[in-house]
């Protein structure tokens, strides 16, 4: 899992402890990058969980959000092309969103699109094979092969390009 945030503390960590809601808002405005604060106003049936301060943009100082310490509790299968295609997709472009989902979150939201994805291109190339239009035979196969090669792959391509636009970046 190569770029996922993992919150590690280090001989500098400060950690905060505040007994009210207005001082923990205070100090998720001036704790450094690294601090961990505990919050007990978030989860409160937990009885509390700890923060630790980040930043959203690496070259902006003053995009400082909370990322929470959680444990993973639960072995989640890896993603694959389409799961990791959407995650990062989410990163990039919808920031907000990915971070309102969390680490577990995001991964188990990625894993969904990523089945939806897989079932979507097997049922379309059943779809385009059984086509009469797209009907390619094995003679066709033996008949020219590169031809029939660029034509399969314009096919995985097509059911490519759908999944993408609705899936993976919609």
């Amino acid at each position: 899992m190569s770029n996922e945030y993992i919150p590690v503390a280090s001989a500098s960590t400060v950690y905060y402890k505040p007994e009210t809601q207005q001082e923990f808002d205070e100090l998720v405005q001036t704790a450094n990058v690294g601090d961990m604060i505990f919050s007990k106003w978030v989860f409160q049936a937990s009885g509390g969980i700890w923060y630790t301060v980040g930043l959203m943009e690496k070259s902006d100082p003053t995009t400082k959000m909370l990322f929470p310490n959680i444990i993973l509790g639960e072995n989640l299968p890896p993603l694959t092309r389409w799961g990791i295609q959407r995650r990062d997709f989410l990163k990039e472009h919808r920031k907000l969103y990915a971070a309102q989902l969390g680490t577990i979150g995001l991964h188990k939201h990625c894993l969904e699109v990523q089945k939806q994805a897989e079932e979507r291109k097997r049922n379309m190339v059943a779809a385009i094979r059984k086509d009469p239009k797209n009907r390619v035979t094995e003679r066709d196969k033996a008949a020219d092969p590169m031809g029939w090669v660029g034509l399969m792959n314009n096919y995985q391509h097509s059911v490519h390009e759908i999944i993408y636009n609705e899936l993976i970046y919609a």
